[in-house]
């Protein structure tokens, strides 16, 4: 049999022009489908655990850095790393290693200075390799050594800020991976406590310098509500701090876009109704829980939440179950938590069923569904194909039409910007001699499809009700031009959706469906397919000029009994399922 492997790209490039998205339209309205066929395809949660690496369950990893540079992280924990960045060789009030000898040895401490090129070489290696191993990272640098809760770490306030503005170049590198900087640099963990030098307008002159100097897809956290006040501007949180307030109002819209990028971190999270102090008891002098939340749920919508969920203190109110996180995480939208601590809660989560039916995770349906595996499952966004109407046949035009609702069912939404395209492939036979055509395109669509906008669902109190008003349902539009193929008439081809990032291609999220083509390999969503119709123009071969022939030239690889067709960077078996 004689194979051939069509360079789809440039064959469409040729005839079609450049792809071209004529419209798309985001609505929370039913799908109206006219002219289009309802594709059968597998619209349920698989209930899978999902490799989307910028959300979940991290690891902890510590990186100490010294002024000769000291050891990269080569191998991260996980895919999903918390680094723990210390730099206390740079601060003359961190304590390194003390005398309990009697005299016998020296009390060694840091010395207040700038960050060397050798150290911010380091910590720049580390992200290399954190984006090697394909994987994301939340940061906190802070002055306590090795991460072992010492208190009055932190040096002079006017070292803090020469350190973030030499620390921001390097962050502002690599905000491909970051998936947000908990802005530590002051106290015990970097969490902004156990440290007398500690003030609320020292803490907001940092935190405002790291805004000014690293670029706007930065999201930066602070330790509690009331820091995050103070760096916006609120100096009267109690009595200011209300959404829905005059003086919210105004702040928001000075601060404009950056009321987006600022939320926080909870590392007392769940541990009692006020979070381990993380929330106020008093509403009058503090930012209270019911107050932090509302102003989560509408600032926070694409901003990373999360910390180290606790075991409940004795004597308050036991919060910390699946049951509650199914309601609250959604408000909070809640990302990423602490595997590791609290380890006997989330060992109890582990042992627990959960008890509610939400949606596709019903206990009635799955016999062991743990709580941990539903809050897993639903740290951050989680996107669920739901329904999908293509354009039966592709005319001579080259347009597909599409009508996809897609469910957020997660806790929270997508926290950074990705590139949606559609790729489109099939095969067919042709000819006296049956030759076997191989079709493999990849349709990039612009800007206007954000994922960032596929929200999860909203809940509000209604009195002593709670309601959802917005069930994650997401629906929209697509007209693209995918070219027609000559000699392609009554051919199948079928369409997947992909969200990748901007930076890297290889950086996808993985949908929840499980993936109706057989020979695909990747996370996409399949959306169905659609028949080649009549193209009005002649296929005549595109001849690459000079060089650039040779290297886009398919070819045929024969291995053992079957063959390989080679297309560009991606190669294909005769089957037409993608290769290794």
């Amino acid at each position: 049999m004689y194979i051939l492997s069509m360079n789809f790209f440039s064959f469409r490039s040729r005839f079609s022009g450049a792809v071209a998205l004529l419209a798309l339209v985001f609505s929370q309205s039913s799908v109206l489908a006219a002219g289009l066929v309802k594709q059968n395809i597998d619209t349920t949660d698989a209930m899978t655990t999902l490799d989307n690496f910028d959300r979940g369950f991290y690891t902890p990893q510590v990186l100490h850095i010294k002024p000769s540079g000291g050891k990269p992280i080569e191998k991260p924990y996980a895919k999903l790393l918390h680094l723990r960045a210390e730099i206390s060789e740079f601060s003359s009030r961190a304590w390194l290693g003390i005398d309990t000898t009697g005299g016998r040895k020296d009390t060694t401490w840091g010395k207040s200075q700038d960050l060397t090129e050798d150290a911010l070489n380091v910590l720049q290696t580390t992200f290399d390799n954190i984006r090697k191993n394909g994987g994301h990272v939340i940061v906190r640098i802070c002055y306590d050594p090795w991460y072992n809760g010492r208190s009055n770490v932190t040096p002079e306030h006017e070292w803090v800020l020469k350190h973030v503005k030499q620390l921001a170049l390097v962050l502002s590198k690599n905000t491909d991976i970051i998936v947000a900087l908990e802005m530590g640099m002051h106290g015990a963990y970097g969490e902004m406590h156990s440290d007398t030098s500690i003030t609320y307008d020292r803490i907001a002159e940092a935190t405002n310098l790291m805004l000014r100097s690293t670029p706007p897809e930065l999201k930066i956290l602070t330790r509690t509500g009331n820091y995050s006040a103070k760096v916006l501007g609120f100096d009267n949180w109690g009595v200011d701090f209300h959404i829905d307030g005059e003086k919210f109002a105004e702040i928001a819209k000075a601060k404009g876009d950056t009321m987006y990028r600022v939320g926080m971190f909870n590392d007392g999270y769940l541990g009692t109704q006020y979070d381990y102090g993380t929330w106020g008891a008093d509403c009058k002098t503090s930012i209270c829980r019911e107050e932090g939340v509302a102003w989560l749920e509408k600032y926070g919508v694409n901003t990373p939440y999360g910390g180290e969920a606790l075991t409940t203190a004795d004597n308050y109110q036991v919060i910390n179950t699946p049951e509650f996180l199914s309601y609250e995480g959604f408000r909070t939208h809640t990302s990423y938590l602490n595997i590791q601590w609290n380890n006997n809660l989330i060992d109890r989560w582990k042992k627990t069923l959960f008890k509610q039916k939400d949606f596709d995770y019903d206990p009635s349906r799955v016999d062991s569904l743990t709580g941990f595996k539903y809050i897993n499952d639903h740290l951050g966004y989680r996107f669920v194909l739901r329904e999908s109407w293509l354009s039966d046949t592709v005319e001579a035009d080259g347009i597909l039409r599409a009508k996809l609702r897609i469910q957020n069912v997660g806790f929270g939404n997508l926290t950074r910007k990705m590139k949606a395209s559609l790729y489109i492939h099939g095969m067919g036979n042709f000819g006296m001699l049956d030759t076997l055509g191989i079709l493999s395109d990849r349709v990039a669509l612009p800007d206007t499809i954000d994922f960032m906008k596929v929200h999860s669902r909203k809940i509000e109190i209604m009195g002593a009700d709670t309601v959802m008003t917005f069930d994650g349902n997401n629906e929209f539009s697509i007209e693209a031009n995918v070219g027609c193929y000559s000699g392609w008439s009554g051919v199948r081809l079928d369409v997947e959706l992909k969200v990748c990032s901007e930076k890297n291609s290889e950086d996808c999220i993985q949908f929840a469906n499980k993936n109706g083509y057989e020979g695909n390999l990747e996370s996409d969503a399949y959306i169905g397919s659609f028949f080649m119709g009549d193209c009005e123009r002649t296929a005549i071969p595109y001849a690459f000029p000079g060089a650039a022939q040779k290297k886009n030239a398919p070819f045929v690889q024969r291995a053992h009994n079957g063959m390989v067709i080679y297309n560009a960077d991606k190669h294909y078996k005769a089957n037409g399922s993608r290769g290794k």
